[in-house]
């Protein structure tokens, strides 16, 4: 009978495969020792007495059975084959216990044997979307699961899937879902889905301990040390073990710190109200399950939505920070409300992780707080009453792991353990030292054999000895310091790393992709007012052909139409009196002297704009009030409003607006009526690096309630607009953008920008920023020509407006010569149609994206700035950077840039300060309207979590330990592996630098333990080829002096400047192995040269040269151990890389000065001018003056050859860069 198979549909995993656990008498690693076992007694019984076969026997018995015991550890595989049986059945009535062997397509994440559980009771499969699985196992905390019938996975027919939630219905299906009906659909629900809680146990420091203590190196270690000791090396072998199991016991201790961090993030149970079984019930929030309906709103303290919920009626702001590190306040609406056409509530939700994420302005992610809450004036669905509470109604979309908080705390959790990546670097590193250390033992073995006087045990000794000297044991501790220290590094730099084994990777960053707004212009706006309102404008008697549409009216002197659109078109929020939001809509607001009040309609959560004291309208006007609003949108590119202008007269009638501002290009089709210099006008303050907005506006025929204008289609609303000019701002460089923009380029690195901005305005800040070349080069833009279906190349010129645009045919293959000559833009409009080219010529939608990306691949590198572009397009050009292959780092927000930021190798989401908790207001509170919009400034908002602290205690809270601490949710961000708490773009230089200097680090730790192995492998070899040994306390002292140099090199600091010259990429580079072998041979010619000066004084008959006696100093041995010494301390010398990629050699104090002491100890050793030292270290007098002055022109030619040839490579590693 065969076995069962299932199969696994799921991104992460590649296969799955179903074990039984055997009986403990058939498991292989039990029943074929106990045989051995019985077959050693039975030799000790048989032999004679002084017979040392039973004894050996048995040795190799115990280590056989402690390496079936270890594999099984080390291993699934063995595990699985050696305690397993692969499921031949399933069975219904006796289940057997089942384990599952996961296997990751990753290979950064574990391979595990996981619990397979059944579930029996399937008969009832309860409501829609919660069949409850028959069998499911949890990796990592995700759940997998098989839905089909056990005669269906018997007949291998079944597939393992991630475990499903309700966030792919449609729209329609949530606004008419009347929550969990019965109990049976309630006990399916919690059978399938859990508790609403992120399970994190903790282990115990000995279950932990005992992790660390039979990983393969410490298992390995603590083997080199047994050997140590056969060989009477007592106090060494017990000193490192020593050393080894207290830093083994530190990382377990951190490790449940981490665990003891990640669980106080957790929030408490909460009491909130669920509709259940026809009537609101009062539960705790881990009690919701995926499809309850369950009520939020805002107490006293800020509530903290206890998972994901699809908001179906009333608003919400919300505060983020938790997931993106973003804090600015969020407003979220019902669904209910944006739902006005039948397609639209048959659509999919989508509010999945990624680029496209179309409904998340509807969606409340667990782990946020809510700030403020609006009673929903009636509910769509009849079966749910309005809450109790009168809170806001949400279905239940995700819960526990599901959530995007417990997707966030999975990444924390699980990388927090993996600090390095598991590459097969150091695998393939360790077998090429290897084949010289056998090359050596076998040398030695040749040697001993032919020498009957040789105790046999002692000669196997010691090859074994020479073959794992080779095998540096320091190796995983040392990686893992150089990652530790540079994570710390970054903390202290307020940059805060989820997945710390990316660290290396931007060492060797070579494209450097940035957002605009925000990242590197500042956040805070200068309204310049408006343009384009001819009209308005006195005439004057001028020559010019503009006649007045370019000049700017202040904005104290709009007219009330445009100054309307300002004022009620906009997001802004009212918390606690003070206003919140985007920074451009309070500088609007504030430039025209109005203020925020609370809306008449206590049940609207939209506010209210009146005019301030210092505004003339204050007579006009006497309120406006948001009725309805369709919030800004990346892919529409704008906002609208519907608005109740209040008029000051009570005899005059009010009436209702459509309020609109966005792209002038995707508005222009939208007016009734644009005047003739419409392009030319926003092309030409775009083309300065103004950020230029048009607006417009409708006034309604007729008043409509709120209710109705929410059944209004936005299309609808928006037709027949009036143009109401441009509205003109400047968007500053933030203060360091043109420094750090100019280091990136002078290091070689490509910098290019991806903004979703105007390409005029884009080109222009390239052009400011040095990205583009200026004035020198033209500057051409990819758009498309919609008449021909094609794309072409359009020149800018920013001298006259009027000129004829020049075109160019767009050939992808020519964009390399093209590049040389003009400065290219190419715009999402241009993508758009490049990607429709392909979706016509392929015929499916994979074929079209591949040959979509095989474009980008030929003309992203050569172009520098990509305009107009969306997030999906965002992250097709990361994609396309990867594959032609760029090392790339993206900067940007974590809100719109969140498919780009994954993408890349580097993603690196910027929190501005304009973004943390203590929210600036730009009106002050509306109960006597008496303070202007102005008065109270821009506060100036501190980091999230570090309020009422002072810089040295910000400082002190991040930089006053040196251990490595968990990221905290808050720090971290779900869209990017890195998020900066600063606002400049000078983390990019600092994660560079650092990368580098982390990269550097592995690499030369590398170079000397591999150095320093090799040279103890060969110098053992010549020791125990003539019988001489080395004393216990030479090796102590030498260990200690080693760790302390290891210790000083992983603290080195970055380089303050970035240098062009790339650090190598990886150990297997031709100058790291060309400089490991080369130093290798001068040690090695070194080293025979002091052998042979220590001939003369071999004497086979000397008792202290027998080579299985006790170890007695001698000059062989003196000579041996100074060489030996000195040329460790060379090797750290000489491979510490240095300049330009970190702190130079001289300024690393605490390196040079232990290096300059070792010099000094050994050439007083040799100079034997205070001897008790030479006591100490076990060393005797040199026969002669003439062997003295021998050994110190030998120490002396090993340091100078040695630095000589190091730098000599670096020289010519430099030029060739």
């Amino acid at each position: 009978m065969g076995v069962v198979s299932v199969g696994v549909t799921d991104p992460e995993l590649s296969s799955v495969a179903l074990y039984t656990p055997l009986p403990w008498p058939l498991r292989l690693d039990l029943l074929p020792f106990v045989f051995l076992y019985a077959t050693a007694v039975y030799l000790y019984l048989l032999r004679p007495e002084h017979d040392v076969v039973p004894s050996l026997f048995g040795a190799f018995s115990v280590c056989c059975h402690a390496l079936a015991l270890l594999s099984a550890e080390w291993s699934v595989d063995v595990r699985c084959w050696m305690t397993c049986a692969r499921l031949k059945f399933v069975p219904e009535v006796a289940p057997l216990p089942m384990l599952a062997k996961v296997e990751p397509s990753l290979d950064l994440l574990p391979k595990l044997l996981c619990h397979c559980h059944l579930v029996q009771s399937t008969a009832e499969k309860g409501f829609k979307g919660a069949e409850v699985p028959t069998l499911w196992f949890s990796y990592q905390n995700l759940k997998f699961c098989v839905y089909e019938d056990l005669k269906t996975i018997n007949n291998c027919k079944a597939q393992f899937r991630r475990l499903d939630f309700p966030s792919h219905g449609t729209l329609e299906s949530y606004l008419g879902s009347g929550g969990i009906k019965t109990s049976s659909e309630l006990k399916h629900a919690q059978a399938k889905w859990g508790k609403n809680d992120f399970v994190l146990p903790m282990p115990r420091f000995a279950e932990l301990l005992k992790e660390q203590l039979v990983a393969p190196f410490f298992v390995f270690q603590f083997f080199c040390m047994l050997l140590w000791c056969l060989d009477e090396y007592m106090y060494y072998s017990l000193l490192t073990l020593l050393m080894l199991v207290i830093f083994e016991c530190t990382v377990v201790k951190q490790r449940q710190q981490n665990m003891e961090t990640l669980l106080h993030m957790r929030c408490a149970p909460q009491a909130c109200l669920a509709f259940r079984l026809g009537a609101w019930i009062q539960v705790s929030s881990d009690e919701l399950v995926p499809g309850d309906i369950c009520s939020v709103s805002h107490s006293s303290r800020s509530t903290v939505v206890p998972c994901d919920l699809l908001l179906i009626q009333g608003s919400c702001v919300v505060n983020e920070s938790m997931l993106s590190g973003e804090s600015i306040p969020l407003r979220k609406e019902g669904v209910g409300a944006a739902l006005v056409s039948e397609a639209e509530k048959l659509s999919r939700l989508e509010v999945e992780d990624g680029s496209s994420m179309k409904h998340k302005k509807h969606v409340l992610f667990g782990g946020t707080k809510v700030l403020q809450h609006t009673v929903p004036t009636a509910l769509n669905s009849p079966q749910v009453p309005p809450a109790p509470d009168g809170g806001c109604v949400g279905f239940v979309l995700r819960t526990g792991y599901g959530t995007t908080q417990g997707s966030l705390m999975r990444t924390i959790l699980y990388s927090s353990q993996r600090v390095t990546a598991n590459n097969s670097e150091a695998m393939w590193f360790i077998i090429l030292l290897l084949n010289f250390a056998v090359v050596a033992a076998a040398f030695v073995l040749a040697q001993g054999i032919n020498d009957p006087t040789r105790n046999q045990f002692k000669l196997f000794l010691h090859c074994v000895m020479i073959i794992t000297s080779v095998v540096p044991p320091e190796l995983p501790m040392e990686l893992s310091l150089a990652v530790t220290n540079s994570l710390i590094a970054l903390t202290k730099s307020s940059i805060f790393c989820t997945e710390p084994f990316r660290i290396p990777f931007a060492g060797r960053i070579d494209v450097c992709c940035f957002d605009k707004t925000g990242t590197l212009t500042s956040d805070e706006l200068k309204l310049h007012g408006v343009a384009g309102l001819e009209t308005h404008v006195k005439p004057k008697r001028s020559t010019s052909k503009h006649h007045g549409e370019l000049d700017i009216i202040a904005a104290e002197q709009l007219p009330l139409d445009t100054e309307l659109v300002l004022a009620g078109c906009q997001s802004l929020v009212l918390l606690n009196n003070q206003v919140a939001g985007d920074p451009l809509e309070m500088t609007a607001v504030r430039s025209i002297h109005w203020c925020l009040t609370n809306s008449k309609d206590e049940n609207s959560g939209l506010p209210s704009v009146q005019p301030s004291f210092f505004s003339d309208r204050r007579g006009e006007i006497q309120a406006v009030d948001i009725m309805h609003s369709f919030t800004f949108s990346s892919e529409l590119k704008r906002m609208t409003t519907i608005v109740s202008v209040r008029k000051a007269d009570n005899d005059e009638q009010d009436e209702q607006r459509v309020l609109t501002k966005g792209a002038p290009e995707v508005l222009e089709p939208i007016f009734s009526k644009k005047p003739s210099y419409y392009r030319r006008v926003y092309r030409h303050y775009a083309s300065k690096g103004c950020r230029v907005l048009a607006l417009g506006f409708r006034v309604l025929p007729v008043q409509y309630s709120t209710e109705e204008l929410q059944k209004k289609p936005r299309r609808e609303l928006e037709a027949d607009l009036v143009f109401a000019g441009f509205l003109v701002l400047d968007c500053p460089l933030k203060d360091d953008t043109k420094r750090t923009i100019r280091e990136l380029m002078v290091s070689k690195h490509k910098v290019t920008m991806v903004t979703g901005d105007n390409p005029l305005t884009a080109c222009d800040v390239a052009r400011q920023v040095g990205i583009n070349a200026g004035y020198s080069k033209q500057t051409l833009v990819l758009t498309p020509n919609v008449e021909k279906g094609v794309v072409e190349w359009k020149s800018i010129d920013d001298g006259s407006l009027d000129a004829e645009d020049e075109t160019f045919p767009f050939k992808a293959d020519e964009v390399k010569k093209m590049h040389v000559q003009y400065d290219l833009c190419i715009t999402g409009e241009a993508m758009s149609m490049l990607s429709k080219q392909q979706e016509i010529t392929c015929k499916s939608n994979t074929a079209a994206l591949e040959g979509f990306l095989e474009i980008l691949e030929r003309i992203c590198l050569y172009t520098t700035v990509f305009a107009r572009t969306s997030p999906q397009q965002k992250e097709h050009l990361i994609m396309a950077m990867n594959r032609c292959g760029k090392t790339t780092a993206m900067c940007g927000d974590g809100t719109n840039d969140v498919g780009a930021l994954k993408q890349a190798h580097i993603g690196i989401s910027i929190v501005n300060p304009s973004s943390a908790e203590n929210y600036p207001h730009v009106a002050a509170a509306a109960r006597d309207i008496s303070t202007p919009v102005g008065q109270g400034g821009l506060r100036h908002r501190r980091t999230p979590g570090l309020q009422g602290h002072s810089v040295e205690e910000v400082q002190s809270l991040y930089g006053g330990s040196d251990d490595a601490q968990v990221v905290r949710l808050g720090d971290a961000s779900i869209a990017s592996p890195f998020t900066s708490k600063s606002s400049s773009i000078r983390v990019i230089k600092k994660l560079i630098r650092q990368g580098r200097c982390t990269l550097v680090t592995t690499i030369q730790m590398y170079k000397i333990l591999g150095i320093n192995c090799l040279i103890t492998a060969y110098y053992l070899s010549s020791l125990f080829i003539h019988g001489v040994k080395n004393g216990d306390q030479q090796l102590t002292i030498s260990g200690l002096s080693i760790a302390m140099f290891f210790l000083f090199l992983s603290r080195a600091k970055p380089a303050r400047k970035l240098s062009h010259q790339r650090p190598p990429s990886g150990v297997f580079c031709v100058s790291v192995m060309v400089s490991i072998f080369g130093q290798f041979v001068i040690h090695l010619a070194f080293l025979a040269a002091a052998l042979r000066v220590a001939e003369p004084f071999i004497d086979p008959g000397d008792p202290a040269m027998h080579p299985d006696g006790q170890f007695t100093p001698n000059v062989v041995n003196s000579i041996m151990f100074l060489m030996s010494s000195i040329m460790q301390v060379n090797t750290f010398v000489a491979n510490y890389r240095g300049q330009p990629f970190m702190e130079g050699f001289w300024e690393n104090k605490l390196l040079y000065r232990s290096a300059l002491f070792n010099y000094a100890v050994l050439a007083v050793v040799i100079a034997e001018v205070f001897t008790p030292i030479n006591a100490m270290l076990e060393l005797v007098p040199m026969p002669n003056q003439e062997t003295q002055i021998t050994v110190a022109a030998l120490m002396a030619g090993d340091t100078i050859v040695t630095l000589a040839f190091e730098q000599a490579i670096q020289m010519i590693g430099f030029i060739s860069t």
